[in-house]
């Protein structure tokens, strides 16, 4: 049963390590599977479980949802972010949670730390004292691990604050937090569809699932405020390029202008042809310059007064 990754039985306390492998699924007991392995969608349908349930478990691509067959059965699938390490944390691992006939089955194809941190504090004889307090973990592990992440993408934000370029940083990070916005937002409506559930794994942690709805929320709402204060640094920075091509535009019309009458005047001069004043005099060129001279102080004189160069 290579699909099998761990199996812990609640009914008594304390919570035993089931070690031995089983080909029956029974009541008050934690399957977590590997979901990409074969033998695992003939087990759980060998053990009663619709074959319409056991797609929605294994389904290569979901978002979060909550499903609730009856009064006990469900199907929760969550996301979170991927702490494993070479991983992009915003290429978001799935978890799904499967609680049928008093059974909780977890899926998983990318390990998560969450889940992780679960096993670890059983092995302790810590942690979750009842399936009930198992699925809420692993709501608020994931909720935590997301929280982690954007502390740490709002010191990115103050830093990006400072930059006069549009960095290479500013855009991936934009990105990461616009793929974690698309499976963030309907998993608020998972958890919140599980808290409100009559289900009495949900019914028993009132109090706990209401404390994880609003902290889901709140990631939302960091998520937004995070997404439009990256759009406000990107207008910022495309208005503070605008108006340096502003600036520079007008400091050469300036150029031009001042240089368009005496490169009238030399071009004039500059004809191969008969008839150029001064071309006997000794100082027709000193002359010519000195005039050039005056006009480019006349120019200066009349832009200052017109103010045109205090405008730049």
């Amino acid at each position: 049963m290579d699909y099998l990754i761990d199996h812990w039985e609640f009914s008594d306390q304390p919570i035993s390590h089931a070690l031995e492998t089983t080909q029956r699924i029974e009541a008050h007991h934690w399957y977590h599977c590997q979901r990409d392995k074969t033998g695992l969608r003939e087990w759980l349908i060998d053990n009663t479980i619709p074959s319409s349930i056991v797609d929605s478990l294994l389904a290569e691509d979901t978002r979060p949802l909550f499903e609730q067959y009856d009064e006990q059965n469900f199907l929760l699938i969550l996301r979170g972010v991927n702490l494993n390490e070479h991983a992009d944390p915003s290429d978001m691992l799935s978890v799904r949670i499967l609680y049928y006939q008093g059974a909780l089955i977890t899926s998983r194809k990318i390990p998560s730390k969450t889940i992780t941190a679960i096993r670890d504090l059983l092995t302790q004889d810590q942690g979750p004292k009842t399936l009930s307090d198992v699925v809420l973990s692993i709501i608020d592990g994931l909720n935590k691990n997301i929280d982690d992440y954007l502390d740490s993408v709002e010191e990115k934000i103050t830093l990006f604050d400072d930059e006069t370029e549009l960095s290479d940083p500013l855009i991936q990070t934009h990105k990461a937090l616009l793929k974690i916005k698309r499976f963030i937002k309907p998993q608020q409506y998972a958890i919140d569809d599980y808290q409100s559930s009559v289900n009495l794994l949900a019914t028993s942690k009132q109090l706990r699932l209401r404390h994880s709805v609003n902290t889901i929320i709140r990631i939302n709402e960091t998520l937004d405020f995070f997404l439009s204060e990256l759009e406000i640094i990107k207008g910022e920075l495309r208005q503070y390029h605008a108006e340096k091509m502003n600036q520079n535009t007008y400091l050469f019309s300036v150029i031009a202008a001042i240089f368009l009458p005496t490169s009238f005047l030399t071009g004039l001069l500059g004809v191969n042809v008969g008839g150029i004043p001064g071309t006997e005099s000794p100082i027709a060129f000193a002359l010519f310059c000195a005039s050039l001279v005056a006009i480019f102080a006349l120019e200066f004189w009349i832009l200052h007064r017109l103010r045109f160069l205090t405008n730049q």
